[in-house]
């Protein structure tokens, strides 16, 4: 499925608590969408628009293994990136925390990293048990512990690539009380 580029910068945007979803963004190309914010050069290894109209996106290098290449975070809208993080790129996969907890119709993973005070969490969620089945994706940013910070929803309709994706490339996340760290 190609999303426009100009939807997943709009599901980026930074607000208070959850936001509704938006009604249907406008297109672009499908070149153009299936990268979002990497370069012509980079994986898109997930890729969401917020309900604000702005891009969240993890890319990475070519062949990205936990020993070789990088990983990014980027926020914003093409070619207005707000956040892009780590600024060097080598072993930037150790900057970032890996979590994963599944069980019968449940699955929950996320990536973690800290940027100076700010802490940043892109996850998915899945709930089967409900009877309607639901799945959320979303960005948490807050600041030390204990804050409840901001929260944005990512539109379910422009997620590219999956978070799972990074399971063996990524330390375990020893902060979150759901993940089994070996």
């Amino acid at each position: 499925m190609s999303l426009p580029k100009t939807l997943l910068a709009a599901a980026l945007g930074l607000g208070l608590g959850f936001l509704p979803l938006a009604s249907t963004p406008p297109t672009t190309t499908a070149a153009q969408s299936q990268k979002m914010l990497c370069a012509a050069n980079e994986e898109l290894i997930f890729g969401a628009v917020t309900t604000g109209g702005k891009m969240v996106c993890l890319c990475g290098s070519p062949n990205l293994t936990a020993q070789r290449g990088y990983l990014q975070y980027r926020f914003g809208r093409p070619g207005q990136i707000e956040l892009e993080y780590p600024a060097e790129r080598a072993g930037s996969q150790q900057r970032f925390h890996y979590a994963h907890y599944t069980r019968f119709q449940r699955e929950w993973a996320s990536v973690r990293f800290r940027n100076r005070e700010y802490n940043y969490r892109l996850f998915y969620s899945f709930d089967g048990e409900t009877g309607r089945p639901t799945t959320e994706y979303g960005l948490n940013v807050y600041l030390g512990e204990g804050d409840k910070g901001t929260n944005f929803t990512l539109r379910r309709n422009t997620v590219v690539g999956r978070l799972q994706a990074l399971e063996d490339i990524l330390p375990c996340d020893r902060e979150d009380p759901t993940n089994d760290c070996p």
